[in-house]
C-alpha cells in the first residue's frame, strides 16, 4: 500500500502548495518510506511527484516515485494478486514499470493487470500522463483541476480545505496530453460505454469544467446485464421450493447441501475464496508493524506477532473469511479479530462498587456487533481450538469519537460528506486503529497487524440487503439481477475509495477477498437464484446470501450461518437511525 501524489502545473507556477496540504496524510499511508521528485515534463509543464511506501512486496523495499532508464515515471499503489503478471518475491511496482517501458501502447499492459490498484504513469516519449483506478475501484485516487492556475492534482487522500476535488471514477484509465498548453483529459473506458458511463463522464466534465474525449475500450468484456434471467423455470428452483417449512435454518442448509448442483457451487466458491484469501495473507513481508521497523533499520528479528487482522462483527461475511484465513497461516501465529463498539447511554448508572462499575461499562458497549462477535468467536474456538484468536474489543467513547472525527476522519472522508459516509468512515477508522481490550481477559492490546481483511462486496455479490428482497417481490428476478450488477458497478464510489483512505491512515492495508476478479467473475455468471433466494419461502437469515450461508454451514458454522444482515453503522451503534443517511453531515 502506498500514498501517491502528483501535481502538473505551468512552468512559471508554484507546484508544492497542494503537496504541503496532503503531505502528512500521504505519509501516514506509507510509513516505511517517503520521497518526492520535481520533473520538467515539457517547455510548458512541470511535474511534482511524491510517494509514501508501506512495504508489502519483494525481498526489500522499493522506493517511489519510480523512474526507468527512459525517463518514464510510475507511482503505483496496488497489488498483482492474480493474472499473468503476478509473481512471487518481486515487487509489483518493478513488474508494472518494466511492462510499461516495453511498449509505447500501455493499453495491452492494462489488460494484463489483475488486482486492486490506483496508478499515475508519465510516459516520456509521448508526453502523456496516465492515471486511474482498477476496474472495481478498490483503491482511492482523487483529482482536482484548477482552471485558473491551469494545474491538475492527483492524490490518494486530501484535506477538506482542498475545494473542488473529486474521486476519480473507476470507469476507465484517464490521460492528459502534455503537448497541449491547457488542461485536457481523455478516458479509455474499461468496458463498452453504457448509460451509466455517460452519466458519470458528464458529471465529471461539469465538476472539473473540462471536456473529456472518449478513446478505445480497454477490455473486451460484455456487460453482465446482457443475458438477463427473466424468471426461473419451475424445475430450476424445485429444490428450493420443496423445502418443508421449519424454523431450523441449519437443518434446511444441511438439506440443500445434499443437492449435487448446490454442493458443486459451494465447492467451487469455497475454492475461489481460498485462493483469494491465500494470496492476500501470503503476499507480505513476514513481520508485524513493530518488527518491520527493526528490519528496515538493518536489524534482524523473528516475528511471532499477529500480522493479519480481520474486521470482525461476527457476521456471516467476516466469519467465513476468518475460518479460511485459519487454513493459510502457521498454526503458532495469532490472528486478530477486531470488533468495534461505540458508547451508548445507560440508565441507572449510579453504582459505586467495582462489579457494578464493570457491569455499567459492559452495558455501554453491549451493542449488536459485540454480541454476535462473541458468539462467533466461541464458534471459532470450537472449529479451530488450536489457534490463538485475539478478540480485540475496541470501545469508543463519545468524546473520543467527536475529537478524532473533527481532527482526522473529516479529511480522510473528503470529498464524501454524507451522514452515511461519516458513520461508516468513523467506525472503519476506529476499527482499523485496532486498539482496545482483549476478551475475555480485559488486557490492553493494540494490534500490530499490517494487513486488515474486510468482508466488503459480499452483500453486493450475494444479495444481502433488505432492498433485494423488496425488489424481487415487486419487480421480479430481472430487476434483481440488474440491481446486483449496478450495485457492484457503483461500489467504488459508494464504499471503496472512502474505506481505503480511512484504513490506510493507520499504516495498514485493507484487502478485500470477496472482490477478487476471479471470484467476482464466477459469481456474476451464476443465475441470481443460485446466489440468493430472498422470497417468502426463505426468510431473512436464510434466503439472503443463501450461497454464502451454505458455504458457512459446510465449514462448520451453525449459529453464524443464520445471522441476518446488519449494517455496520447500526451493529456498532455509531449511527442514529432517525437521521437520513444521505443528508450532508454538519459534523464534518
Amino acid at each position: 500500500m502506498c500514498g501517491i501524489f502528483c501535481t502538473i502545473y505551468q512552468a512559471d507556477s508554484e507546484g508544492s502548495e497542494q503537496w504541503n496540504i496532503c503531505k502528512d496524510l500521504i505519509a501516514a499511508r506509507g510509513p516505511d518510506y517517503l520521497a518526492d521528485k520535481h520533473v520538467s515534463l515539457s517547455c510548458e509543464w512541470q511535474g511534482y511527484f511524491a510517494g509514501s511506501v508501506l512495504w508489502m512486496q519483494g525481498p526489500s523495499i522499493m522506493t517511489q516515485p519510480s523512474l526507468d532508464r527512459n525517463g518514464n515515471l510510475l507511482l503505483w499503489n496496488g497489488d498483482l494478486f492474480s493474472g499473468c503478471l503476478a509473481k512471487d518475491d518481486i515487487c509489483d511496482t518493478s513488474t508494472v514499470l518494466d511492462e510499461f517501458q516495453s511498449t509505447t501502447d500501455i493499453i495491452p499492459v492494462l489488460r494484463k493487470i489483475e488486482g486492486p490498484y490506483s496508478l499515475i504513469y508519465y510516459q516520456k516519449s509521448s508526453s502523456i500522463l496516465y492515471f486511474g483506478r482498477d476496474i472495481i475501484g478498490r483503491h482511492s485516487l482523487l483529482l482536482k483541476v484548477d482552471n485558473e492556475t491551469n494545474s491538475l492534482t492527483l492524490t490518494s487522500v486530501a484535506s477538506k480545505i482542498m475545494k473542488g476535488i473529486v474521486e476519480v471514477p473507476a470507469i476507465g484509465i484517464f490521460a492528459m496530453n502534455l503537448n497541449s498548453s491547457r488542461i485536457n483529459l481523455a478516458c479509455y473506458p474499461w468496458r463498452e460505454p453504457d448509460l451509466r458511463f455517460t452519466d458519470v463522464i458528464e458529471a465529471l466534465e461539469t465538476n472539473l469544467n473540462v471536456d473529456i474525449n472518449i478513446r478505445e475500450t480497454i477490455l473486451d468484456t460484455h456487460s453482465s446485464l446482457a443475458n438477463l434471467h427473466l424468471h426461473p423455470d419451475p424445475k430450476d428452483v424445485e429444490y428450493l421450493e420443496n423445502i418443508s417449512c421449519t424454523n431450523d435454518f441449519n437443518k434446511t442448509l444441511q438439506y440443500l447441501l445434499e443437492n449435487r448442483e448446490v454442493s458443486e457451487r459451494v465447492k467451487r466458491l469455497t475454492e475461489l475464496l481460498h485462493q483469494s484469501v491465500k494470496v492476500r495473507v501470503k503476499k507480505k513481508p513476514n513481520y508485524c508493524k513493530d518488527c518491520i521497523k527493526v528490519v528496515l533499520d538493518g536489524g534482524s528479528v523473528t516475528c511471532s506477532h499477529s500480522k493479519i487482522g480481520i474486521l470482525f462483527s461476527g457476521g456471516l461475511d467476516s466469519a467465513i473469511l476468518t475460518a479460511i484465513v485459519d487454513k493459510h497461516i502457521p498454526e503458532d501465529e495469532s490472528i486478530d479479530l477486531i470488533n468495534v463498539a461505540f458508547e451508548k447511554s445507560v440508565s441507572n448508572q449510579n453504582v459505586s462498587h467495582a462489579s457494578g462499575e464493570k457491569e455499567s461499562v459492559t452495558q455501554k458497549y453491549d451493542v449488536p456487533d459485540r454480541k454476535t462477535g462473541r458468539q462467533t468467536y466461541n464458534e471459532l474456538l470450537r472449529i479451530s481450538p488450536n489457534r490463538k484468536w485475539n478478540f480485540v474489543q475496541c470501545d469508543i467513547t463519545q468524546a473520543e469519537l467527536q475529537s478524532y472525527r473533527a481532527s482526522r476522519v473529516c479529511d480522510l472522508l473528503h470529498p464524501l460528506c454524507t451522514i452515511l459516509d461519516e458513520s461508516l468512515g468513523c467506525a472503519m477508522w476506529f476499527a482499523s486503529r485496532a486498539k482496545g481490550l482483549l476478551y475475555p481477559i480485559d488486557e490492553t492490546y493494540e494490534s500490530p497487524c499490517r494487513i486488515l481483511l474486510l468482508g466488503i462486496g459480499a452483500d453486493e455479490l450475494f444479495g444481502g440487503y433488505m432492498r433485494h428482497r423488496t425488489i424481487l417481490r415487486h419487480k421480479g428476478w430481472d430487476a434483481l439481477v440488474q440491481e446486483l450488477s449496478i450495485e457492484l458497478a457503483r461500489i467504488s464510489e459508494r464504499n471503496l475509495g472512502r474505506d481505503d483512505r480511512v484504513v490506510s491512515d493507520h499504516g495498514k492495508q485493507s484487502r478485500l477477498p470477496y472482490l477478487d476478479e476471479n471470484l467476482v467473475r464466477y459469481v456474476q455468471h451464476l443465475k441470481p437464484w443460485e446466489r440468493c433466494y430472498p422470497t417468502e419461502k426463505m426468510p431473512t437469515g436464510l434466503g439472503d446470501k443463501l450461497l454464502l450461508r451454505l458455504l458457512a454451514c459446510s465449514i462448520g458454522f451453525q449459529n453464524t450461518a443464520n445471522f441476518p444482515k446488519r449494517a455496520f453503522q447500526f451493529g456498532s451503534r455509531i449511527a442514529n437511525s432517525k437521521e437520513n443517511a444521505n443528508d450532508i453531515s454538519n459534523r464534518l
